[in-house]
C-alpha cells in the first residue's frame, strides 16, 4: 500500500490553520489538504518509533478516520503538525497496548538511521565496521522502552526542543529530561561495547 501521496511539493502547501477550521466545519478539500500536507512526515516519525512501516501506515489511516468522524469535536490548536505528532503518538501507544505478545514479536524490523551516528562515526575507519555499529546501535535503539525511545525520536531526529516534546507526549519538562538521560546513558553503554567488540574483532 502506497501511503505517501508523490506529487505534494511545499509550493502546494496552505495554512494549516485555516485547513484545520475547515476540517473541523466538514470541508473534504481541508481535509484531503491536510492528509496530502502531513502525511509524510507523519509516516516517518511513526516509523521511526515502530520500526514497522505497515503498522504505522495503519495507524496514520486510523488518525486520519477519527479525525474526520469526530471533526465537529477535535480542538483548535495553533500548531497543527504538534497536534498531529501527539494524536499519531497516543494512536501507536494504544496499538501497541493491544497487540498481542506474539504480534509484537512479528512486527520488530530494523530501523534505519542513514547518517545520524556522527557521535561514533570517527571509529569507523571503513565500511564493514560502520556498518557493524550502525546495526548494533539500531538494535540497541529497539531495546529502549517506548518512551525513552519516543524522546530520542523527537529530540535528535525531530529536531524538536524539550518544551515541545514534553507537550507532545503530555509530560512535564522534568520527566522529559529524565527519560533523555535514561536513554542516553544505556545508548552510551551501548556504545562502549560495540567499540570494545570492534577492537577485538577488527583490531583497531
Amino acid at each position: 500500500m502506497d501511503l505517501v501521496p508523490k506529487n505534494t511539493s511545499p509550493s502546494q502547501e496552505a495554512n494549516p490553520e485555516e485547513l484545520w477550521l475547515g476540517l473541523k466545519s466538514g470541508d473534504k478539500h481541508a481535509f484531503e489538504q491536510l492528509y496530502r500536507q502531513y502525511v509524510r512526515v507523519l509516516f516517518q516519525l511513526g516509523r521511526s518509533i515502530t520500526g514497522d512501516a505497515e503498522f504505522t501506515e495503519d495507524c496514520i489511516q486510523e488518525l486520519f478516520i477519527d479525525l474526520w468522524r469526530y471533526r465537529e469535536n477535535i480542538k483548535p490548536t495553533d500548531n497543527v503538525r504538534l497536534y498531529l505528532f501527539r494524536s499519531l503518538s497516543n494512536k501507536i501507544n494504544k496499538a501497541k497496548k493491544k497487540a498481542s505478545k506474539g504480534l509484537e514479536a512479528q512486527r520488530q524490523t530494523a530501523y534505519d538511521y542513514p547518517q545520524r551516528l556522527e557521535s561514533v562515526e570517527s571509529t569507523i575507519v571503513n565500511a564493514q565496521r560502520e556498518e557493524v555499529l550502525q546495526k548494533k546501535l539500531a538494535s540497541s535503539l529497539k531495546e529502549l522502552p517506548i518512551r525513552q525511545n519516543e524522546v530520542i525520536q523527537y529530540l535528535f531526529f525531530e529536531n524538536l526542543s524539550y518544551e515541545a516534546t514534553a507537550k507532545l507526549m503530555g509530560i512535564n519538562l522534568r520527566s522529559v529530561y529524565t527519560l533523555a538521560w535514561k536513554a542516553l546513558s544505556s545508548l552510551k553503554k551501548s556504545i562502549l561495547t560495540i567499540t570494545i567488540f570492534l577492537i577485538l574483532v577488527f583490531q583497531l
